[in-house]
C-alpha cells in the first residue's frame, strides 16, 4: 500500500515536471540525402573522377601483375643456367619486388579513400547551409534522412529543392585523387 502510494505520488511529481517543460511542435521536412549523392552535378562528377581513377588502377594492377608474370617465368627459364645461390637471390629479388609493387597499389588505394573522404567532407560543407535555408524557409525545425522514413505525407520532401541549390553552389569538385597510371609505369 505504501508503496502504490509513493508510486502515485512519482506519477504525479512526474507529470507536473513534464507539464512544466514545454515541447515545442515539430515541424519536419524530409531530405533523400543518397539521392543528393547520385543526382547533384557534384555527386555525378565525384563519382565519375572515381571511376576514371578505379579503371586506371584497375589497368596499373593488370600491367604489374602481367609484368611480374613475364619476370616469373623468365627467372624460371634460368633457373637451369645459374647457380643454386644465384639463383636463390634473383628469387629473392623478385619476390621483394612483387610485395613492393602489392604495397604501392595498397597504398595508392589508401590515398583515394582519404582522398574520397575529402571530397565527402567538402560537400557536406557546401550542404549544410543549403539545408539551414531550406529549414528556415519552410519554417522546419528539424530534418531527417528519408533512410530513416517509412512513410510521409506529401510536401515533407525537400531533395529535389536541396540538390537544386547544392548545383548551383558546388557543381563540381576536383577529387585530388592520386595517379595510378605511375605506379605501373615504375619498374
Amino acid at each position: 500500500m505504501l508503496r502504490n502510494i509513493l508510486i502515485t505520488i512519482g506519477l504525479v511529481f512526474l507529470a507536473g515536471v513534464a507539464q512544466a517543460q514545454s515541447v515545442p511542435n515539430s515541424k519536419i521536412i524530409v531530405v533523400d540525402f543518397d539521392r543528393v549523392s547520385r543526382e547533384s552535378l557534384v555527386g555525378k562528377d565525384i563519382a565519375a573522377q572515381t571511376q576514371s581513377f578505379r579503371v586506371d588502377l584497375e589497368n596499373s594492377a593488370r600491367s604489374i601483375q602481367s609484368n611480374l608474370a613475364d619476370e616469373e617465368e623468365e627467372l624460371k627459364k634460368q633457373r637451369s643456367i645459374i647457380s643454386q645461390e644465384a639463383f636463390n637471390e634473383r628469387v629473392r629479388a623478385f619476390q621483394q619486388k612483387a610485395q613492393r609493387r602489392q604495397a604501392e597499389l595498397q597504398q595508392i588505394d589508401r590515398q583515394s579513400g582519404q582522398a574520397m573522404q575529402q571530397a565527402n567532407l567538402e560537400v557536406q560543407r557546401a550542404l549544410r547551409p543549403i539545408v539551414r535555408e531550406v529549414m528556415e524557409t519552410k519554417g522546419a525545425n528539424m530534418v531527417i534522412d528519408k533512410a530513416l522514413v517509412s512513410h510521409h505525407v506529401s510536401g515533407l520532401d525537400v531533395t529535389t529543392e536541396v540538390i537544386e541549390k547544392l548545383d548551383k553552389v558546388m557543381p563540381s569538385f576536383d577529387v585530388s585523387l592520386p595517379d595510378a597510371t605511375k605506379v605501373a609505369a615504375q619498374n
